[in-house]
């Protein structure tokens, strides 16, 4: 069975290896580069060997497996090795605005290329991605793609704050290929040049600018304006939070992301335009050319974004093996398009969005059809409603895993959601292809704009009304990587059972099942003796957890609903995997100068302020951790008067330029300390 499947499938047998040899690589970072050109050497002897040899196919598959993984692992090595290395300093440099800027509620937030930097040698290239947070202004607000400036300023590493099991920033952006990160003031920046870029992407950048200026003539605003923007031109800054949020809890997140279903409605848009084509060999090949130059097109109009490019080129692999062969295997079309997408940038293997999106049109082609035999509906509507419900149920078998490791809740009705809004999303975007062929006509255009806002309006009050149903959503579902992967066995060898009906791949499929249960067993064992010390790493603010077995005491300056957004970032992680039913919120700052903690064997002094020198001391008392915040100004020696203690603690609440002090004094002093801004959030078991 797997023999045949590879023998339709060869793509397939370059895919695997390579995959491995990507993710070895990512992981393992110090993997040997030499091992990979061994395997290379390798395959090129094996290709030489004679044909006639009995073990020859063997030998030579074997050899292709190892060239593959080599590949995949060189190809991250040459990734890894061009990063550039920008020292923590104040530093003059040139750069170009590669990312639409997005307005935050201080700053400017895009992406810059660094052309030029100054060093103590002179002026080098680095070719570096930088993130940047420009300070808000009327020069910053008017920034856009192509500009280039020069500017002084301090160029960090970005940091991962360590928050245990926190979301690792520091890898998502490494996965972009973005090491550094940049803060920007209005002053410190002087525009050299406007719209520096690509011509080909400004006029594009240009022309979605034009067509979300065709929404606003036509007064569509507000929620509506920021659907539409988001659904047709991939737009999502206008977007609100609690829209986003309505969506997710619905299970309608993938419309409002520019991804298969879109780029698959324009497909069909265009191969029905283009059906007179059909008949003779040069008019599907032209038929062919002109589809995959709209999808390039519309990929371009759409920001060029990294879904909408992995869409296309999956379309486009199809529409060239429509053309040029009868029989088509979707699996090796899918296989083609994510090898090569992987041979351009291997570390695509890591976006959320590739591997939902393979694995979501991977379910869709093996469990719907099985799924939709299970009923055979005479009737076309209850028959088209079986299509969509059959696609959502085999979407949900594949994706669960990763929608519960990566968003840590599932919605309950997305089959509902699927059934009112795929037809609602398909009658927006014929409509907006039609509002913009048909905009140079007032009367014209704004008869089809007044149907799209009623129709959005529908849309938007639909996701509200699920979003509210009961028990809408299972919240805090947190499985960790081990997890991950026994539930992905356990589909593959689900999927294998049900293509071979061999009881074997069924027994496999349960004893994966009981790994799954019973490491969820020694999970809950090990949480419910778990004892933790740990002060977060959370910006401006000082949060001491004390975490012993289910209940947990947080001593911190953060008030839940101002800062509710940095509670469930930094610290509801935390909480989730250790399983905590007692949580406790307490203001560290209610004594006068200081607070005092124990947790088991360890006691532990937070001060906040410097009121303490107006007391006087007898005799020092021994603690194991004292915590400094709020840049208190209090010398190291005069606290080596009131204290014996193993360690210093500089908390997130310090400025740098105060730990830098207490840095210098500490080194002096030959005194034990642990910076949190430098080092990430202090943790000790217990």
């Amino acid at each position: 069975m797997f023999k045949k499947f590879l023998h339709q499938v060869p793509f397939f047998r370059f895919l695997i290896p390579l995959l491995i040899g990507i993710v070895l690589k990512i992981n393992i970072p110090l993997l040997d580069i030499n091992y990979s050109v061994l395997l290379c050497f390798l395959f090129v002897v094996a290709v030489f060997l004679k044909k006639n040899h009995p073990i020859t196919t063997q030998i030579v598959g074997v050899a292709i497996f190892l060239f593959m993984l080599a590949i995949g692992v060189i190809l991250v090595h040459i990734k890894q090795k061009n990063i550039y290395p920008l020292a923590n300093k104040k530093m003059l440099f040139v750069a170009t605005v590669i990312r639409n800027p997005e307005e935050k509620a201080n700053t400017i937030k895009t992406i810059l290329k660094i052309d030029l930097i100054r060093d103590s040698v002179g002026w080098v290239k680095p070719k570096t991605k930088v993130l940047a947070y420009v300070e808000k202004d009327t020069i910053s607000r008017k920034f856009k793609i192509g500009d280039r400036f020069i500017a002084k300023a301090f160029i960090n590493e970005v940091k991962h704050r360590n928050n245990p099991y926190s979301f690792n920033y520091k890898n998502y952006l490494k996965y972009k290929q973005i090491y550094y990160q940049v803060y920007l003031k209005s002053n410190a920046i002087q525009v050299i040049e406007n719209a520096r870029e690509s011509k080909l992407i400004l006029y594009f950048a240009c022309a979605r600018q034009k067509l979300l200026n065709i929404y606003k003539l036509n007064n569509i605003k507000g929620d509506e304006f920021a659907v539409l923007s988001a659904l047709s031109l991939g737009f999502k800054t206008a977007l609100s939070p609690d829209l986003k949020a309505s969506f997710a809890a619905s299970g309608a997140m993938h419309i409002l992301a520019v991804s298969g279903l879109h780029v698959g409605i324009i497909y069909l848009i265009v191969s029905r335009l283009l059906l007179f084509l059909r008949n003779r060999k040069s008019g599907r090949v032209l038929k062919a050319f002109i589809i995959i130059l709209v999808l390039i097109f519309y990929s371009l109009l759409t920001g060029f974004s990294s879904s909408v490019v992995r869409a296309s080129i999956m379309f486009s692999f199809v529409c060239i093996s429509k053309t040029f062969t009868r029989q088509i295997s979707i699996y090796n079309t899918l296989s083609a398009s994510a090898f090569v997408m992987l041979l351009y940038n291997p570390y695509l293997i890591m976006d959320v969005g590739f591997q939902l999106s393979y694995l979501a049109v991977l379910s869709i082609v093996f469990f719907q059809p099985k799924i939709y035999s299970f009923f055979e509906a005479r009737n076309k509507l209850v028959d088209y409603l079986w299509q969509l419900i059959s696609v959502s149920v085999a979407v949900q078998i594949a994706t669960f895993p990763l929608t519960v490791y990566y968003f840590e809740q599932f919605p309950i009705y997305f089959i509902l959601s699927n059934i009112l809004i795929i037809p609602v999303v398909t009658i927006l975007i014929y409509g907006a292809v039609l509002l913009f062929v048909f905009s140079f006509s007032g009367t014209i255009s704004g008869l089809i704009a007044r149907f799209l806002n009623f129709v959005t309006q529908i849309l938007n009050d639909t996701i509200r009304f699920i979003e509210n149903l009961p028990y809408a959503k299972l919240d805090s579902l947190v499985i960790d990587k081990i997890e991950l992967v026994l539930l992905g066995f356990v589909i593959l060898f689900l999927s294998f059972f049900i293509v071979s009906r061999k009881i074997r791949f069924f027994r496999t499929t349960l004893y994966f099942i009981i790994l799954f249960i019973g490491y969820n067993i020694l999970t809950l064992v090990i949480c419910s003796k778990t004892t933790m010390f740990v002060v977060h790493d959370i910006p401006k603010h000082t949060a001491i957890n004390l975490l012993n077995k289910d209940h947990c005491q947080l001593y911190t300056s953060l008030d839940k609903k101002t800062n509710s957004k940095e509670i469930e970032f930094f610290i509801a992680p935390l909480l989730q995997k250790s399983k905590v039913n007692n949580f406790v919120m307490y203001n560290n700052e209610q004594a006068d100068f200081l607070g005092y903690y124990s947790l088991k064997n360890i006691r532990v002094i937070n001060i906040y302020n410097s009121n303490i020198l107006k007391y006087k001391y007898k005799n020092k008392l021994n603690i194991d951790y004292l915590i400094l915040s709020n840049n208190i100004k209090i010398p190291i020696t005069d606290l080596l008067k009131y204290f014996n203690f193993k360690q210093l603690v500089f908390d997130s609440s310090n400025h740098k330029y105060t730990i830098d002090r207490w840095t210098k004094e500490c080194n002096k002093l030959n005194v034990n300390f642990y910076s949190i801004p430098e080092q990430g959030a202090f943790v000790r078991y217990l």
